[in-house]
This record gives C-alpha cells, structure tokens and sequence, in this order.
C-alpha cells in the first residue's frame, strides 16, 4: 500500500468529529455550464468554493441557487426558473425543505422512484443513500463509421452518507463501444480509451481457417470511480478514492483535465475566508513499459499539487499551483513523503534533494463582470527561461501552455443564448520529461489538453435552450499542430521523451508550434438534446470532422451522425 494511502487512513480513524458531508456533483460539461452561468449572473463569488477547482460539492451547488437575490431571480426566464429547480431537485438532500423539493407525483412499484431524481433513496439520521441507474445507449451512420458505431453503457451510481459524517460515492459501469475511425485511430496509437483507463479490443473477425483477417474496431471496458468525504474540521475537506479532478474554466484546461482515466487520489481543499488551498497527492500509472506478466503490477508514478486560490472583492480570482510528477523506484516507484508536506515549495524539496523530477508551476485567472461576462486565463510553465524567449531563437527547453478564453450569457439580449470562445496553445515538448517514469501522462493519455502539445486552438461554444426541456449546444474547433514522424520527436507527443538523441538532429533552436508535420483540424458538432425527464435525455448528433495533413497519409475526413438515449450518463466527448 502506498505510504500516503497509510497516511490517510491513520489520519482518518483518529477524526472523532466531523462536519456534515455532501459529496461531489460528477464531471459534466452540460451540468456545470448551468451552475457556472448562473455565478456569473449573480455578479459575485459562488458561496462556499472556489468554481475553478471541479467537481463541486452539491451542498454548494445548492448554497448557490438559494444565495440568489430577488433581484436577480425577477431577471430569471422561464427556461431558468426549470434549471434552478432541475439543480435543486438533483441535490434535494441539500434543500432548505427536502421533503418538498424533489417528490414524485407518483412512485414506481411503491418502492422506487419517490424522488424525481433517485430510484431509490433512504434518508434518516443513520444512513442517507440515493441509488440510481447509469445508462447511455448510441447508435450512429456515416462517413469514417463503418459500418455503424454505438456505445452500450450498462451501470449504476451510489451515494450517500453515514450518520451525516462519512460521505461516500461508487460510480461503476461496463461499456462495448465502436466510434469512428478517427476515435479508434486515436486509442491504437496511445492504447487508451480517451477518458478511460484499462481496456481491451472486443470481439475479432476470422476466417474460415481459423487466420485472422480484421479486428473489430471496438473497445470493450470496465469503469469504476468510487471515493469518501469528511470534513475534519469545519474548514478543511478530506477526499479519498478514484475520481477524477479537472482545474479550469475552460472548456479544455492547460493545468490538470478529465481527458485521462480516474487515479486513486488524496485531496484536502482548505477553504479560509477569501482563500481556497488545495493539496492533490495522486498514485497515477505508467502503462509505457511492456504489458507485465500476469499477477504482476505495472509501474507506477506519482503526482503532488497544489493550488492557492485567492478571491479579490466579489469577481476576480487568481490561483496559483505547483505540480511534481515522480517516480522513486525502477519498478514500482513510491511517494516522496517530502511531497506530503501541505505549505512548503516543491522546488526547494527539489533542491534539497538534489532531485530530477518533473516539475511545474503557473498560474489561473477569472473575472466575472456585468452579471453577463467571465474572462479567464492560465499559464502552465513545464520548464521557462525568460532570456531565451526574449531572444526568439526558438530554444526547445522553453515548455509551456497556455489558455485564454472569455464567456457571454444572454447573449446580444437572447435569454438562454451563452457564447464561450477560448484560445489554447502549448509549446513543443511541453508535459514531455527525460523519462515516461515522470511525464505528464498516465494510463498513455496526457492529464491536460488532448492535443497534446506543439499545437495551438480555437475552440467555440454556442449553447441555446429555447425550452426548457432543450438544449441546442455547438462546438467548433480549429486547431494548427505538427505530428511526429516514426522514430523522430517534434514535441507533440507527451509519452515520448525529450533527450537530445530523440529530437531531430538535437534540434537546440528553431522549435515552433506546428513543427513536425504540419496539420490542420476543423471540427464541428452539434448536438440535440432533450430531458425526457429528470436526468433522462435523448440526443440527436451530428458531427463533422476534416484533418489535413502535409503528408495525405495523415488525412482524415469523418461525417457522423448518432441517436442516443442517456440516463445518469454525460455525454461521451469526441472533439479532438
């Protein structure tokens, strides 16, 4: 067992008291699009958390709707007054007057569904437990989809508390899914699931003799995300488990995203008055190497963060973070407990150690302004020399990423009309290390933006809901990267190393973003929904997809579009 993991648990059994427990809404872009617009149209700090730090807590989610003045609530439509009550009826346990929020007109069987929300729930002073069904079924035709694809989702999702002191949450689900070439062509390379963790190609297709001819392009995977909350004391909340954490306003983020598969982690968030600090120790793995044998374990890494965040009068918040990624043993590796230290500078444990773990720093920034906009920013330094840079020389040790991007609700006076519109670019090299035993990635998938990086991005939303119970949402990407070529790094990749025998030549000057081969993306999508009822959603999706390459081998074309029926499921991202 990990040492941190002893750590936490010694650290657990001696709390004698703890605070009132709620646990954490999960990922979801649609959900928190709703939570953050209606921060923005307070024109002030969300009560009780910090919004750049997700998931959030639903007992804050409620705090949030029910801080709302009048005077804000008579500026509400129709459609809005349907999603302040569609928020609160999902987290009813949280409401002022539960017993009101969220009951059924009618119950199914007797036993099941007396919640809008819950299938099944049971709340006292011993035990509260909301048990529900996880679903999404997919079917879809086109170009590059041959010759259908689908995803069949099967699962359920468990939450609650005991004694309201120890919260705790289990998401398990099992999926068959084939999506379009691109996507497949994605997890061959990396031999990952986007988003998921350990997988296995489904079903093969054989001839008469028994050879091989074609594997069926689809994927077969198992998903499990399970943690316990509690708050030691009134200001501190401990989380323990598999999850995942997403840093940013974004719609990607440069810092720390969901594009990998769920880690064991440790989280403490410290929350005193205008100032959030957050530690993240995390055991992430290293599936680089060689499959091992049976019963034998892959080697593992690690990852310390943390972020201090500090709200500025009602609508401006900085962070700042610090991220270590290491990796003390050849073979299995184990935490630093140096790393465990809560309030001191990673770098002089560095120093100190005389280390040469992966190491970076930067910085996050919000404004939310006229209860209609919200700027936002991040600076994700890998490795920076300011000198350098200055000279334009295109020094390769210059790693960085960055975001900017801004929001627009009701916009141009359109009720439930929001705009978002980002700018994100990382240089070459950037989340690479001189070994796959500290690189910014786990299970082959980079922890911040898909693409890697040698890329910049332009990345749009436009999210209308006419009615209440529709959504109308479009994405649309265009992006500028360079690939790499067998045998050769240009700096997209993140699991290759950045060592000077693997850069072209050992290029020292005149690396650039989109170096390699030079490829475009256009990506645009859009998408349907409608809330049959509470959490159940049907979606219509049509997507199209042009990547040009100067090399015609890397050219790829994809028209798609789905039918999906979703239940306690988000939808399953395919921008990239």
């Amino acid at each position: 067992m990990p040492r941190f993991t002893l750590f936490f648990f010694l650290l657990w059994l001696q709390a004698a008291v703890a605070w009132s427990q709620s646990v954490y809404a999960p990922l979801n872009s649609d959900y928190y699009h709703l939570i953050d617009r209606y921060e923005i149209k307070s024109g002030k700090h969300a009560p009780g958390y910090q919004s750049t730090v997700k998931p959030y807590l639903r007992k804050n989610i409620v705090q949030l709707i029910d801080s709302l003045s009048c005077d804000e609530c008579a500026d509400l439509s129709d459609v809005d007054r349907f999603n302040i009550k569609y928020l609160r009826e999902d987290s009813w346990e949280w409401s002022k007057k539960p017993e009101q929020t969220a009951n059924s007109k009618e119950s199914f069987w007797q036993y099941f569904y007396h919640k809008k929300n819950d299938m099944y729930s049971v709340s006292n002073d011993d035990v509260e437990l909301h048990v529900n069904p996880v679903l999404y079924g997919l079917l879809g035709v086109g170009k590059d989809a041959s010759p259908y694809s689908y995803i069949n989702t099967r699962g359920i999702e468990i939450r609650g508390s005991i004694g309201k002191k120890l919260g705790f949450y289990t998401y398990v689900t099992d999926t068959q899914m084939r999506l379009p070439g691109y996507y497949q062509d994605r997890i061959n390379f990396f031999k990952a699931v986007p988003n998921e963790a350990a997988y296995k190609i489904f079903r093969s297709t054989t001839s008469s003799d028994g050879v091989t001819v074609t594997p069926e392009t689809a994927t077969d995977f198992f998903t499990a995300r399970g943690y316990i909350t509690f708050d030691p004391i009134k200001q501190i909340n401990l989380q323990f488990g598999h999850d995942k954490v997403f840093i940013g306003n974004g719609f990607r983020s440069m810092i720390l995203s969901d594009n990998s598969g769920p880690y064991l982690f440790l989280k403490l968030t410290t929350k005193i008055g205008p100032f959030q600090y957050v530690n993240l120790f995390s055991e992430i793995s290293n599936q680089q190497d060689s499959i091992p044998a049976y019963g034998a374990l892959p080697t593992k890494k690690y990852m310390a963060y943390h972020r201090l965040g500090l709200n500025i009068g009602d609508n401006v918040n900085i962070g700042l973070f610090e991220t270590i990624i290491h990796s003390r043993d050849k073979s299995q590796g184990y935490f630093d407990l140096s790393y465990l230290n809560p309030v001191i500078f990673y770098r002089a444990i560095e120093a100190q150690k005389f280390s040469a773990d992966n190491s970076m720093v930067g910085m996050d920034v919000r404004w939310t302004f006229l209860r209609k906009f919200q700027a936002y920013g991040q600076l994700n330094l890998d490795e920076f020399n300011f000198q350098e840079l200055r000279k334009g020389r295109g020094w390769w040790g210059n790693k960085f990423g960055y975001q900017l991007g801004g929001k627009y609700i009701n916009a141009f006076g359109v009720d439930n009309l929001d705009l978002q519109l980002e700018w994100n670019g990382a240089r070459p090299y950037t989340f690479q290390h001189v070994s796959n035993k500290t690189n910014f990635v786990h299970y082959n998938q980079v922890m911040a933006h898909p693409l890697g990086a040698n890329f910049q991005e332009i990345a749009g939303t436009i999210r209308y809901q006419p009615l209440p119970r529709l959504n109308v949402t479009a994405v649309i990407l265009s992006a500028n990267y360079g690939l790499d070529l067998p045998g050769r790094n240009y700096g997209s990749n993140p699991l290759l190393n950045y060592n000077e025998a693997d850069r072209p030549a050992g290029r020292e000057y005149g690396n650039f973003i989109g170096q390699g081969v030079g490829t475009n993306l256009f990506y645009g999508e859009l998408v349907a929904s409608y809330q049959f009822r509470h959490n159940v959603f049907i979606d219509f999706r049509q997507v199209f997809r042009d990547q040009k390459s100067a090399l015609s081998q890397f050219d790829r074309s994809t028209v798609f579009s789905s039918l999906s029926i979703r239940i306690n499921s988000p939808q399953r991202l395919l921008a990239f």
